[in-house]
């Protein structure tokens, strides 16, 4: 090991002894970072993953003119004879030379670094989540690094090895695309998706680190390196010896080894998931509910063998998470995998089952083609069963699988009384299809009319208040008082404000709840809430074109993460949103869900709510938008004993916003489950996998974090290298010395 160190250092010293290492550090730093920062700031949210989904395509270049003259200089000026030619084998030799290498490329993804102090400093990040990251990234970079050394062995000119080692790796990262593998067998084009770099990188990237994927970077790494031996080998030994035949099928049989295992490794267990609330691991909550079954629940999972390889991943984490259903549910959980493509019966009972074969687009050799195949679940409990027709994501399926066992083997549903208001006061595209349907799987949802005067029967156990009803009377408000009196919960989504889009105008109204909450001293109030810095982007038409422009109005309300309502939450959208007033509420009582960022004003009265008008920057302070009531918290308990979630909009969890924006639509589900007592799925539903947003307490902060990443950074290596390598100029021009005392006898 002695020996490989001192190699290694070796290569580091040559590296750094020349402009051609700083250069290269320098134009990796600049176009990572710029690229980095020109997505991030787009998409307004606290990841490294822009950086690292172009991580494999500037590697694709960096990594081989780092490595390219690691063995070919060598060759070429004889170095390599000399060196062997000392007590040093050709596996230290190679060794060392891949370790020299390697550190120097983990030493540029080092330098990275800043970016996330950087993003650190408009978010919380997720700490665990950028560790796997950047264990992913030296991953790649290993097993990239030994195509570059193999490259390197194989020629004496480091253009070739330059040529050679990015024809390789760009066929590694494209070996599992739909042109290449389109016409295989489903066995072989499955095994050569498994071989392309990719998928693997990309899986430790979302915050797992996957014992299968770390065997893929390993194998890669060593494959190549034991072609590399042969290489420098092959200049020793003589082509027609035995010794270089057994060298030669040695090797090869090292390789398909390698590979083997890879491939195979398909079937290794052992993954260490560092997001937050380890959201790609089986919850607490679902692994309680599983053991607690008590007859057999079987999951059928209907998928063709023959998937574009997008699908193939989302298999793979699909067959992950069912084993561990299987294993939390013990003996009560029965998991069947089938192919309908290969058997009628099969097609039959997923068509009655309503998993119909859906097609994709393929490109194929010379032309778009169409593949058709299937990937959809069937849960079945007795003679009840639940589906999910396609799996297109696997980020909120434990909450659907479990949510549909729970449904099956639950014998009791509480009741929710939704209450809408009339079609003509919400307007067309006000619809909370979804809210219900999603409700409807764990509640009976029963439509009540706000303008009866009838008593809400007794089985109603919360009621969820969807917009602003245009006029409450007296007997309509003491319906409502009376259900919250006898300990009902209510989740109430109203505005102060009415908008007249075509207009751009919003002007204020009554909101009729009110009148129902005054004896929580909470309100809603007739003004919009706008926030400078936490926001969403919405386009816009200019002369030129379409643009993309922030829009204060479009409010990113920031998670307290406070409660079991919202703990796992970090933002959510609340379109032109209104204020809440808590200040008559009972000490103790109140707990704020979400906020606007420090950035945030409100208007009242009328307000001008175009994009591109400007925005007052006086009195700006966090603005309350939601929070939750809960009475038995005080001191004394008041006439009052319902729990209240009190949001200033309505639209969030609506038709139209709750596709784009998910998060709104888990919110108002965990309210609900918390309404009526029962937490049991919110644990599971509010995994978040969604990075924070990235919110700069202001410009000047957001411009230093990207200039100091994009300017500074490049500049102050520069600076470094220009004093290095000055000195190492000077120290060459010095007249030789003798050491002191030393001379002839």
């Amino acid at each position: 090991m002695t020996t490989v160190w001192i190699l290694a250092r070796r290569e580091l010293r040559a590296l750094f002894d020349h402009p051609t290492g700083y250069i290269l550090l320098v134009v990796f730093l600049a176009v990572n970072d710029f690229l980095f920062f020109r997505q991030a700031y787009l998409t307004g949210t606290a990841s490294l993953r822009p950086m690292l989904d172009l991580l494999p395509w500037i590697f694709l270049f960096f990594i081989p003119a780092v490595t390219m003259r690691a063995i070919a200089e060598d060759t070429r000026s004889g170095t390599l004879e000399v060196v062997l030619a000392q007590p040093v084998t050709e596996v230290e030799l190679l060794a060392g030379k891949y370790v020299g290498q390697l550190i120097f490329i983990w030493l540029a993804l080092a330098l990275t670094m800043p970016v996330a102090f950087g993003l650190s400093l408009g978010a919380d990040l997720q700490v665990g989540v950028m560790v796997a990251q950047y264990v992913g990234a030296a991953l790649l970079a290993a097993g990239l690094a030994a195509v570059g050394l193999w490259a390197s062995s194989t020629t004496a000119n480091q253009i070739t090895a330059f040529i050679v080692g990015v024809a390789v790796m760009f066929a590694l990262i494209l070996v599992g695309a739909n042109p290449l593998i389109t016409g295989l067998p489903p066995g072989l084009s499955a095994i050569i998706a498994n071989l392309s770099v990719l998928p693997h990188f990309e899986n430790i990237a979302r915050g797992v680190i996957d014992l299968r994927d770390a065997v893929y970077f390993v194998a890669l790494a060593g494959v190549f390196l034991g072609l590399a031996h042969l290489a420098i080998m092959g200049r020793k030994l003589s082509a027609h010896r035995d010794t270089r035949r057994r060298l030669r099928l040695g090797t090869v049989l090292i390789a398909i080894i390698l590979i083997l295992v890879n491939l195979f490794g398909r079937h290794i267990g052992g993954r260490l998931d560092l997001t937050p609330g380890k959201a790609y691991t089986l919850s607490g909550a679902s692994k309680a509910l599983l053991a607690g079954l008590d007859d057999l629940v079987t999951i059928k999972l209907f998928v063709s063998q023959r998937l574009p390889p997008e699908i193939a991943i989302v298999k793979r984490d699909i067959g992950d998470l069912l084993a561990d259903v299987r294993s939390a549910g013990g003996g009560n959980v029965r998991v069947v995998e089938l192919d309908p493509a290969g058997d009628s019966e099969v097609e039959t009972e997923a068509r009655s089952l309503g998993i119909p074969p859906v097609q994709f687009n393929v490109i194929g050799e010379a032309e778009l083609q169409v593949q058709e195949g299937y990937l959809g679940i069937a849960v079945q409990y007795a003679d009840g069963s639940e589906t999910i027709p396609f799996v297109q994501r696997t980020e909120d399926l434990e909450y659907r699988l479990v949510s549909f066992i729970r449904s099956l083997t639950r014998t009791d549903r509480p009741v929710v009384g939704f209450v809408e208001p009339p079609v003509d006061a919400r307007g067309p595209a006000f619809t909370w299809r979804t809210l219900r349907q999603e409700l409807e799987q764990n509640y009976e949802v029963r439509t009540l009319s706000a303008s009866d005067s009838g008593d809400i029967a007794d089985d109603v156990s919360l009621l969820v208040l969807a917009g602003t009803q245009p006029f409450l009377d007296t007997l309509q408000q003491e319906r409502f008082k009376a259900f919250l009196r006898r300990g009902g919960g209510a989740l109430v989504m109203a505005r102060g404000m009415a908008l007249d889009p075509q207009g751009f105008m919003a002007s204020a109204r009554p909101v009729s709840w009110n009148a129902v909450l005054q004896p929580y001293g909470v309100s809603i109030r007739p003004d919009l809430v706008y926030d400078l810095a936490s926001n969403e982007m919405v386009s816009m038409q200019v002369p030129m074109g379409r643009v993309l422009r922030s829009y204060p109005f479009w409010l990113r309300a920031l998670s307290t993460q406070a409660t079991p309502v919202n703990q796992d939450l970090e933002a959510i959208l609340l379109p032109w949103a209104s204020s809440i007033d808590t200040t008559g509420a009972a000490p103790g009582t109140v707990a704020p869900l979400f906020t606007s960022s420090r950035a945030g004003g409100v208007e009242g009265g009328r307000a001008f709510v175009a994009p591109q008008r400007d925005y007052p920057t006086d009195s700006l302070s966090p603005r309350l938008v939601a929070a939750l009531v809960n009475p038995l918290a005080a001191d004394s308990v008041g006439e009052y004993r319902g729990r209240v979630v009190l949001v200033g909009n309505e639209e969030f969890a609506s038709d139209r916003y709750a596709g784009n924006s998910p998060t709104g639509l888990v919110f108002a589900l965990n309210a609900v489950d918390w309404l009526a007592q029962d937490d049991a799925l919110i644990q599971i539903r509010s995994k978040n996998r969604r990075p924070p947003p990235l919110v700069f307490e202001s410009g000047t902060t957001r411009d230093f974090v990207k200039y100091g990443n994009v300017a500074g950074m490049p500049i102050l290596l520069i600076l470094v290298a220009s004093a290095r390598l000055w000195r190492r100029r000077v120290r060459t021009r010095e007249t030789y010395r003798s050491p002191k005392g030393a001379g002839s006898p």
